[in-house]
């Protein structure tokens, strides 16, 4: 989607990647349903805001107008990965962060509230193990609650707040690298969903949403300004050449062919492998091409 997520990025966008609002008393209501969304893709007027002078997507709407184009399901995208300890890899852990809220839209548009309440406790833990317990924790417990109250709108509202919070937070404490690698955490597990989605019931009207070169500059440029200690790691090079690949396939077509997609599909699982999905565990079917 038009690249989908610094704040599932951002989760940005995603997110996007986490500044949940107070829990509060929620009432009766169970089901309370998402907003109605836009009829038609409309790339002149998509929702999103300006992130270092890249326009990002809004996690939430793109979702909403990406299951308004066909019923998609949503629960099959759904794949949390085992918990690991990362050994104080803060780059690692940062990256993870951003991915389990991009996974958290997806576990609200497949209305799974145990997906969901799994995935607000391990956002608190890695929160707490980044040291941003303070700020995670109103934001997880809040996430838990409105699920287990299947007030879906209220869900997706908290994860869109998280990353805000948390990018907030990283920047207070001058720790710009990680905030980066939770936006992009977010922005690889978006992208990965989104083109299986895609890749599953393709049109070049969807495939349209990927072709956005920007933020993938931007992620590059950010990984290659790095200075700190996971700069030369194995993880963060292996992710740099991913995003070089995902940007050549971008920028050298004028549209999206199910072959791109399913190219970009791949690539982005791959380099989730790096922090995220276990790469000896079953990972989610690559879509095929009829």
């Amino acid at each position: 989607m038009t690249i989908f997520l610094q704040r599932i990025l951002g989760i940005s966008a995603l997110l996007a990647a986490l500044t949940l609002v107070s829990s509060g008393v929620f009432g009766d209501e169970s089901t309370k349903a998402l907003p109605p969304s836009p009829e038609r893709i409309d790339l002149a007027h998509f929702p999103g805001e300006i992130i270092d002078k890249v326009v990002v997507p809004v996690p939430a709407e793109i979702f909403t107008v990406l299951d308004k184009l066909d019923e998609s399901d949503w629960s099959r995208e759904i794949e949390i990965p085992k918990q690991t300890d990362w050994g104080g890899d803060r780059s690692r852990m940062a990256l993870t962060f951003g991915a389990l809220v991009a996974e958290g839209f997806v576990a609200v548009q497949a209305r799974s509230s145990s997906e969901i309440e799994t995935i607000g406790r391990r956002v608190l833990t890695l929160g707490e193990s980044l040291g941003l317990a303070s700020s995670v924790r109103p934001h997880s417990l809040a996430i838990i609650e409105a699920s287990n109250q299947k007030d879906w709108t209220k869900v997706r509202a908290e994860l869109d707040a998280t990353q805000e919070t948390v990018r907030s937070t990283m920047e207070k404490l001058r720790d710009d690298e990680l905030a980066g690698l939770i936006s992009l955490g977010g922005w690889l597990r978006g992208t990965n969903v989104v083109t299986s989605l895609i890749g599953n019931a393709y049109s070049e009207e969807k495939a349209e949403l990927l072709n956005q070169p920007g933020l993938i500059t931007h992620f590059r440029e950010m990984i290659a300004g790095m200075r700190g200690p996971s700069a030369n790691s194995t993880h963060i090079r292996t992710i740099a050449t991913g995003l070089a690949r995902i940007e050549a396939i971008i920028t050298d077509s004028e549209k999206l062919s199910e072959e791109d997609v399913i190219r970009l599909h791949d690539i982005s699982q791959s380099t989730l492998e790096e922090f995220y999905f276990d790469k000896s565990g079953d990972a989610q079917p690559t879509p095929s091409v009829n």
